[in-house]
């Protein structure tokens, strides 16, 4: 046999074992790249009501690092949250990164360097009745799966890695009372890297963070699950809080409120209209210690726009509704 032969034979086994293998890599890596297209991967408890407008503060970052780059993790950890907490369709999210921006558009409109009725206005933007804040307390990996890179390679930077990789992603966060600033609930979530990873992955050197393949890494996938616990236990907390609108106007029985299907009011919910009775603030700080308030009567919701809704008022008190008192679902 000539042996030029034997060699091309030997060479195209090797080459169709490996085409025969391709195409269940690359569909192993499309699926994978389609689960990474959205943070949340758990099933998020519904809650009971309105929506609860919600903001994400700044995260800071504390503690050592075996991850020296982990020291501007923050900001994207904070940009990951609250895409999370859009994609769980649980709350009204605002944007709070941005606002100097916003108000720069806002001078631009008030100087009239900008015109026309799209231009932002002073007192249009939604406020927040809860503020998310934290820190990045814990952000490291160690391993071979933290990125060496080891394994079957197919091209370019990705590898079919299989290794174990140690580390763990740690967040300290709390909700905020914007009103008040009372804090409602501090937690803690803690997700450790996998043990044993066996997927594709290009390893974390040049790998932007949020990306799709960050989350093909073991930190990335620690850092997802980290997020996604952090959603379920902000939407049980403010669950157990209930839903606080106020009202915009009352006439003539009829009582407006400064919500409306877009944040969930929904004809015959009952809000319990309630007015500050008394407010004890600490001589020092001027902090509110506690606030008791006094229920005026219940508005029975009748009409829904998108932003705006409307209910007959029964008093329970010798008091008429104003504008800015409060709203509360009733169970």
């Amino acid at each position: 046999m000539n042996p030029r032969i034997s060699i091309n034979r030997r060479r195209a086994m090797v080459l169709g074992a490996a085409g025969a293998f391709l195409p269940l890599a690359g569909a192993l890596a499309a699926d994978e790249n389609r689960a990474a297209a959205r943070i949340l991967t758990e099933s998020i408890p519904p809650i009971r009501g309105p929506r609860r407008t919600l903001a994400v503060g700044n995260f800071d970052v504390l503690g050592p690092y075996a991850n020296a780059s982990a020291t501007n993790v923050g900001g994207p950890i904070a940009a990951m949250l609250t895409t999370a907490l859009v994609e769980s369709e649980r709350f009204i999210v605002v944007e709070r990164d941005a606002v100097a921006q916003m108000i720069t558009e806002m001078d631009m409109a008030k100087s009239g360097v900008t015109t026309g009725t799209a231009a932002p206005r002073p007192g249009a933007v939604l406020p927040a009745q809860y503020l998310v804040v934290g820190s990045v307390t814990e952000f490291t990996a160690t391993g071979p799966g933290s990125g060496s890179g080891g394994g079957l390679s197919f091209g370019g930077s990705t590898a079919l890695t299989l290794g174990g990789s140690k580390g763990v992603v740690g967040l300290d966060l709390r909700i905020v009372d914007t009103r008040t600033g009372a804090i409602i609930k501090a937690f803690k979530v803690r997700r450790k890297l996998s043990s044993m990873n066996i997927g594709f992955s290009t390893g974390y050197k040049g790998i932007p963070i949020a990306t799709n393949g960050f989350f093909n890494t073991p930190l990335g996938d620690a850092t997802r699950k980290a997020l996604n616990e952090a959603v379920i236990e902000i939407v049980a907390a403010l669950a157990a809080v209930p839903w606080r609108g106020q009202v915009v106007k009352a006439a003539g029985g009829v009582v407006y409120v400064n919500a409306g299907a877009e944040a969930g009011i929904a004809a015959g919910d009952q809000l319990s209209l309630q007015r500050v009775g008394e407010s004890f603030t600490d001589p020092a700080t001027g902090a509110v210690l506690s606030e008791h308030m006094v229920e005026l009567g219940v508005v029975t919701i009748t009409s829904v726009e998108p932003k705006l809704a409307a209910g007959s008022y029964q008093k329970t008190l010798d008091a008429e509704p104003a504008r800015g008192d409060f709203l509360i679902l009733k169970n």
